[in-house]
């Protein structure tokens, strides 16, 4: 019998998972995940399945389907497993899906790491920018970042690399590595412990794919060549599935981002941005803004150099970003309530006529 505690199982699932459990139903992770269709790792080895009608009748959003990674209730059908129920995540990566509507997309689930893999071959594969939005949405989802530095062996000047990174990492670990020829690959996967589960993203054609084979020791996962006018990359990766490596260590691939909208609330940049943070608790006013307010500490480090113009208007778009999505998120929440409100009023009413005529 398989051991789920060795991919991830502990204390919090069981608890969740005991009422459930007296109900005859079965917990597994899922490990693949393709346009609801879901592959699961249980007691009894891999199974299939997909959500029952009860739960896509109750699932109020997006966000409350199962993703890769999730621990999930099901019922054993045969061979096919019929997913009830999701339990609590531990942390989870999200973003704001595509399109007009705001609304949460989780990438991955119950994640320890989220490794921010960058290329340094050259184009847009390396740029601190994107790092610090990847950054602030790992915090918000509650893992811990990783920096990753691909393709190593076509670095012409490795050690400005490392400077630019540590200049937005700040105690943020940072692993300089090539899945061509494997240098740092081993120190790489030693510093994750066994039974943890970590999550690849980042742009297109970084080498998410690549560096997963050979942290595998095997061609799993296919690779594509990067465009010649602008080393970008294509979507080899086109749906989300968790590997097992050797260390004991478990790790999700993701599709490459071209852009990462984001989710969260504001929250989620005061760890990111924790220089600007600082700063900001010393301005004048409590609800500085940071744009001409006198007495602004925030100001005064721009001025005399010490934060990039760069890193905080970086800061600026994603802060006015943010603001919008809490509010769209809010008045949201506020429909919703209204709606059930005006619904259990509706059927209080009814309840009542009902009454008077007996």
């Amino acid at each position: 019998m398989i051991n789920l505690k060795e991919i991830g199982w502990n204390n919090s699932f069981e608890d969740q998972f005991l009422p459930y459990q007296k109900q005859g139903l079965s917990a597994g992770r899922v490990l693949k995940e393709v346009r609801q269709q879901y592959t699961l790792y249980t007691e009894e080895g891999i199974l299939c399945g997909d959500v029952s009608g009860h739960f896509h009748f109750t699932a109020l959003a997006r966000s409350d389907y199962p993703t890769v990674g999730d621990w999930v209730v099901f019922r054993k059908c045969g061979d096919y497993a019929q997913i009830e129920q999701v339990l609590n995540r531990t942390s989870a990566f999200s973003r704001n899906s595509s399109g007009k509507e705001i609304q949460e997309q989780v990438v991955a689930a119950n994640i320890d790491y989220l490794c921010i893999v960058c290329g340094l071959d050259g184009g847009r594969n390396f740029n601190l920018r994107s790092i610090e939005r990847f950054i602030a949405m790992t915090l918000e989802g509650g893992a811990r970042p990783v920096i990753v530095l691909n393709k190593a062996d076509l670095c012409s000047d490795r050690e400005s690399a490392i400077l630019q990174a540590e200049s937005i990492a700040g105690n943020i670990p940072i692993h300089l590595i090539s899945a061509v020829t494997g240098e740092g690959v081993d120190n790489f996967s030693k510093s994750f412990e066994k039974g943890s589960t970590l999550a690849f993203s980042g742009q297109s054609g970084v080498g998410k794919s690549s560096l997963i084979n050979c942290l595998l020791g095997m061609e799993t996962l296919k690779t594509g060549k990067l465009r010649e006018t602008d080393l970008r990359g294509r979507h080899t990766t086109t749906h989300k599935e968790l590997f097992f490596l050797p260390s004991g260590a478990m790790v999700i691939d993701t599709p490459g981002m071209r852009e990462l909208q984001l989710w969260g609330s504001l929250e989620s940049l005061d760890e990111a941005y924790s220089d600007i943070n600082e700063a900001a608790k010393r301005c004048r006013f409590r609800n500085c803004t940071h744009q001409n307010e006198p007495g602004c500490a925030v100001r005064e480090l721009l001025i005399d150099g010490s934060l990039e113009v760069a890193r905080y208007e970086n800061y600026s778009d994603m802060r006015a970003e943010l603001s919008f999505i809490e509010s769209r998120v809010n008045d949201k929440k506020r429909q919703q309530r209204k709606a059930k409100e005006k619904a259990l009023s509706k059927l209080i009413r009814r309840s009542l006529k009902s009454d008077k005529r007996k």
